[in-house]
């Protein structure tokens, strides 16, 4: 059985250090847009945060969270598509990059 991992994790972030101001909220706000996002497109293997629930620095995404699709578009797309919500070129809820890389996924 192959092994889990933590492929994200908010605190990695939140810890990390910068020499410039950065707004901690982008972070909780990004990690619930993706969250939401591979949730809705069933590409998870379990709830990982529910509606009601609030993102924190303890919310991970595992590799036994995302099915092999959820798998797949995280390798294709998240660094790219966080980069550029994180320098602001995007918004957190711009799915298009997404949308586009699992669209190749599915065939």
């Amino acid at each position: 059985m192959p092994q889990d991992f933590t492929i994200d994790k908010v605190e990695w972030h939140i810890k990390k250090v910068r020499d410039y101001e950065f707004d901690r909220s982008l972070i909780y706000e990004y990690f619930r847009s993706i969250i939401n996002y591979l949730q809705n497109n069933n590409l998870t293997t379990r709830t990982i945060v529910s509606d009601h629930q609030l993102v924190n620095d303890d919310t991970t995404i595992k590799k036994s969270d995302l099915t092999e699709e959820g798998f797949q578009l995280i390798k294709k797309s998240y660094s790219k598509w966080i980069d550029k919500v994180v320098d602001q070129k995007i918004l957190s809820t711009d799915y298009r990059m997404l949308d586009k890389s699992l669209k190749i996924i599915r065939g």
